[in-house]
């Protein structure tokens, strides 16, 4: 596969996961990930760093196998999910999509992202970076690690796997 193949095969991944997330699309959107799959958002260690390791340090959110964002998605559907009441309206931003390498059925990304959120909270503007990790599973891309990192140092309003 040729590098612009694979470059555009990403970006479409990426930017559909987006699209997913604005239209509430949570089945769509689980389908994307992989069993094993890993959606973390670290936080902050100092002005430079951020958490290294998800089960070794602080994150914001980490949510370790599928069935783990099946839950998620589940609590927002039942309306158990204190930071989805009543649910945000929310527009992803993605840009700037780079493959970062392919190696052993494995592809790394990186894309940068601004998500708008208006709610109950009002409006919220979160920005930062994604990378993700991706394999081939059945003749599509599927996510084996998404790794939000937020600029922001601290949180304001509720955050949910929609809000980022």
């Amino acid at each position: 596969m040729s590098s612009t193949a694979l470059r555009s095969r990403i970006e479409d991944l990426v930017y559909l996961e987006a699209s997913l997330l604005d239209d509430k699309k949570w089945q769509d959107w689980l389908a994307l990930y992989a069993e094993d799959a890993v959606f973390w958002m670290p936080a902050w260690t100092s002005e430079y760093e951020v958490t290294g390791e998800p089960e070794l340090g602080l994150n914001l959110l980490y949510l370790k196998g599928r069935a783990s964002l099946e839950d998620r998605v589940f609590r927002i559907e039942t309306g158990d999910s204190f930071a989805s009441v009543p649910m945000a309206r929310t527009t992803h931003v993605v840009g700037g999509v780079v493959v970062k390498g392919a190696a052993g059925g494995r592809f790394e990304a990186r894309a940068s992202w601004i998500v708008h959120s208006y709610g109950m909270h009002g409006g919220i503007t979160r920005s930062g970076s994604y990378d993700y990790s991706l394999r081939e599973e059945a003749g599509a891309l599927k996510i084996v690690q998404k790794k939000i990192i937020m600029i922001d140092d601290k949180l304001v309003g509720p955050v949910d796997i929609f809000h980022i």
